[in-house]
């Protein structure tokens, strides 16, 4: 059994935490309620102790960190930047500081005045494993709808060609989905992709695909936290309607330089952290980190691209990508600390056909840019202040090109060059108050700026006069909002947030303006049993529209417009949830989600091929949306085996008033049943690390074709080709969706770590997309001297059963 040990504060600095079990009393009585409501700061002889905890090796801030007073209903937990502010009586008492991962400490404390603390934590080693299963569960003290999973067990789950990837393990979880086998559009509880506010450093990313959406563009290594929220939204988020995904890059080493390298099947990864110097007078207080990832594929392909370029090949293709996070962070003084972070990062995707005569040329390119610049401020020690400026940019293009060949030379006969833009500027200031014991408001202003270039066309094709200069003409449009929210923590059974967000777009001459409602309450009983509800009301001034629904990313934004509205949603989240033991969490979540203003594509529209109409014209409006459903989650937390198992059930319709005679049909991305079980298991002596996960998803729907025309002269000439008539939107259902992954990571002593695994293990054909084959029937219709055609439908899987490995060495 582990030593447990006491540090008083004169001798804090030099001494190891250690661990002890936090106790914990229920305030019990409605006199007592009433009392602390009317007068939260009535606590004799109080002082107010703040600071920061870090981790004890790197230096980093240690997010979400226990903060406690033992024997007393009294605690807080640090904030994204490892900030804590907790009243405490003054003399005598002791401070519990505790966090998974980490050794518990216990200080002792004589504290005539108020106080600040520096807290350093160390990493929680396997043999004291024993100890950290006793640390209190934090679900109960989540909101409905919220999850917080440690980034080093999303990294263990077995993910497509052995990169880690953090939105793929989120899709393992109850309520996520994705659209098609192997891409990162994150369906939550029925939304669409354009539906989740994903922030990385507080910055909007607007794209996360790489390779056509089988790789994620997180890369682990520079990834710190990840908060995600289905419902219960807190007022400080806002612009979307299904998700907030809250992604935070880390800091860097401030004690000691590292790299890091990986080799995988289709990448490789380096990363560099460590103190910006290593001076006395600076170290500990600064910290960089670079982390960069590219594929190779190019290479393996480069010998086929050479044998089309010398005219032996009549095909290539070609693919490259890569991407770049940086980071650095300076502690000016006690009180004030800077940040700057970057990401960067492309794909590009080429082909080419030729034949004697002639040759054509296809590319693609997205990627995205994020910068943001933070400043922390302690104005005062119950005060903390955080500016934020960031801006995102996202970019698409796609082009074609052909020729013909006169005599020796190629003669260029047609080009189409298209591209996409959103660039987007934020500023976000916000507060953090700490009143008294158990309360916190926050409240803050937001202003953006967007400027969206919808499409930009260069082409050969003759078009209308001035139609070019109207479709490349770009849309401005601002945004602001104020947010404001109150949290309260009553003892150990009583924890609400209250808010609301006020909002004002404009576009052009056309202004809205929208008030958002959020609030949450957690009544959490003896033995961490909680009874959870929340409702949110959001809003969406920005639309994704795609014209491929086979992964593909050419996403185009717009703005909503004078006469496209904003898009609405009303959500209602109950649940339960209760720690079984001292190592296992279930939840229970029901929800009732409502959605108005949608939009989607008009029958056989096509934004990209649809240059001479404006995109306003080819998009059905104001489409209502219901989606209700259930999530159980089991989850494992700590021991040497830990995993979890998920499952939905949920319907999920649209209706519109052109599409479908104006009945409810299911949505495109309705899964009825989605099962999910996912396990990893390290083996105490030799490191060794064995993960499986499996997942079961109900078919999704499907518009088939019922019949074919064919268009004819009087003599019965076949003059044109075959056209489809569709029935029912999404009336058929593919077959159902499921895979089996398992890997396994092992130390080679002072070689790295190796990482192997398969993904697809029992090779299930599951449906990327449908073709539809015709053929000549071998009778004549009835009534036509013609022969008739026969259509069958062919399933095509992408992704069959596939081995791969990765090797990471640190240095």
């Amino acid at each position: 059994m582990a030593v447990q040990r006491r540090v008083s504060v004169k001798s804090f600095i030099s001494t190891c935490p250690v661990r002890l079990i936090a106790g914990h009393e229920y305030v019990r009585g409605l006199c007592s309620l009433i009392l602390f409501l009317i007068s939260p700061l009535a606590f004799s002889q109080n002082v107010i102790l703040n600071g920061h905890v870090n981790d004890g090796q790197t230096g980093e801030a240690i997010i979400g960190a226990s903060v406690r007073n033992v024997g007393k209903s009294l605690g807080t937990v640090s904030n994204t930047y490892g900030y804590f502010i907790l009243k405490s009586p003054s003399g005598i008492s002791q401070l519990n500081i505790s966090c998974v991962g980490y050794e518990s400490l216990i200080l002792d404390l004589n504290a005539a005045s108020d106080t600040t603390l520096n807290i350093r934590l160390s990493p929680a080693s396997h043999q004291l494993e024993e100890i950290l299963v006793k640390a209190k569960s934090n679900i109960a003290q989540s909101s409905a709808g919220y999850m917080n999973i440690p980034v080093n067990r999303l990294k263990a789950i077995p993910i497509l060609f052995g990169e880690a990837d953090i939105v793929k393990a989120l899709a393992l979880t109850p309520g996520v989905t994705t659209g098609n086998e192997g891409t990162t559009g994150l369906l939550v509880r029925g939304g669409t992709p354009d539906q989740n506010l994903i922030l990385l450093d507080d910055a909007p990313v607007y794209n996360t695909a790489h390779l056509f959406g089988l790789v994620s563009i997180f890369n682990t290594d520079a990834v710190k936290n990840v908060e995600m929220y289905k419902g219960g939204f807190p007022a400080r988020y806002g612009g979307r309607l299904s998700s907030i995904f809250d992604i935070s890059m880390k800091e860097g080493n401030k004690v000691t330089r590292k790299t890091e390298r990986t080799i995988g099947l289709v990448s490789s990864r380096m990363l560099w952290e460590g103190p910006l110097s290593m001076k006395d007078k600076h170290y500990g207080k600064s910290s960089y980190l670079i982390a960069a990832r590219t594929s190779y594929l190019t290479l393996f392909l480069l010998p086929k691209y050479l044998l089309y370029q010398a005219g032996k090949s009549s095909n290539y293709f070609n693919y490259w990508l890569y991407d770049l996070n940086a980071k650095i962070n300076y502690q000016l003084n006690p009180k004030t600390q800077v940040f700057l972070s970057l990401y960067h990062g492309n794909d590009f995707y080429s082909a080419g056909e030729r034949s004697e005569d002639n040759r054509g040329r296809m590319g693609l390119s997205w990627g995205n840019t994020t910068v943001t610049t933070r400043y922390n401020y302690v104005v005062r020690p119950k005060l903390f202040l955080k500016s934020i400026l960031s801006f995102s940019r996202y970019h698409y293009g796609i082009s074609t090109k052909s020729a013909e060949k006169d005599g020796r030379k190629w003669e260029e006969t047609s080009f189409i060059k298209s591209s996409s833009i959103v660039n987007d500027l934020t500023n976000k200031t916000s507060i953090e108050w700490f009143p008294g014991s158990g309360h916190t408001l926050r409240a803050g202003l937001q202003a953006s700026l967007y400027r969206y270039r919808p499409m930009s066309v260069k082409t050969s094709i003759a078009l209308p006069p001035d139609s070019l200069s109207k479709m490349n003409a770009p849309v401005s449009t601002s945004e602001v909002a104020a947010f404001a929210e109150y949290e309260l923590s009553v003892g150990n059974w009583l924890k609400t947030n209250v808010g609301g967000r006020a909002v004002s777009m404009q576009v052009n001459s056309k202004k809205y303006q929208n008030l958002e409602p959020r609030a949450a309450v957690n009544f959490i009983f003896p033995g961490d049993f909680a009874l959870k509800g929340a409702y949110s009301k959001m809003n969406q001034y920005i639309h994704l529209l795609t014209s491929n629904s086979v992964g593909l990313p050419n996403d185009v934004w717009v703005p909503a417009t004078g006469t496209i509205k904003p898009s609405s949603s009303v959500q209602y989240t109950i649940g339960v949830s209760k720690t079984l033991g001292k190592q296992v969490e279930v939840s229970i979540d029901a929800y009732d989600k409502s959605l108005s203003n949608l939009i989607d594509y008009s029958a056989n529209s096509s934004f990209l091929m649809s240059f001479n109409k404006s995109w306003q014209s080819l998009i059905e409006q104001n489409g209502m949306g219901r989606i209700r459903g259930i999530e159980v989650f089991i989850n494992k937390t700590k021991g040497d085996f830990t995993g979890w198992a998920g499952y939905s059930l949920s319907r999920n319709e649209r209706r519109f008033d052109r599409i479908n005679e104006g009945e409810w049909y299911p949505s495109n991305f309705d899964r009825r049943h989605v099962i999910s079980l996912v396990g990893s298991y390290t083996a105490p002596t030799t490191n060794t690390t064995f993960s499986v996960s499996w997942v079961y998803q109900s078919g999704a729907p499907v518009t088939m074709p019922i019949a074919v025309h064919k268009q004819f002269d009087e003599g019965q000439v076949n003059i044109g080709y075959p056209t489809f008539i569709y029935g029912a939107r999404n009336s058929v259902r593919l077959p159902a969706y499921h895979r089996l992954d398992f890997s396994t990571s092992f130390d080679l002593k002072r070689r790295g770590r190796m990482t192997l695994g398969v993904y697809n293990l029992y090779n299930r054909l599951n449906p990327y997309y449908l073709t539809v084959d015709l053929q000549p029937s071998n009778r004549p219709a009835p009534s036509q001297p013609f022969t008739g055609m026969v259509g069958s439908v062919n399933k095509v899987g992408v992704l069959p059963f596939l081995p791969y490995f990765s090797h990471t060495v640190t240095f």
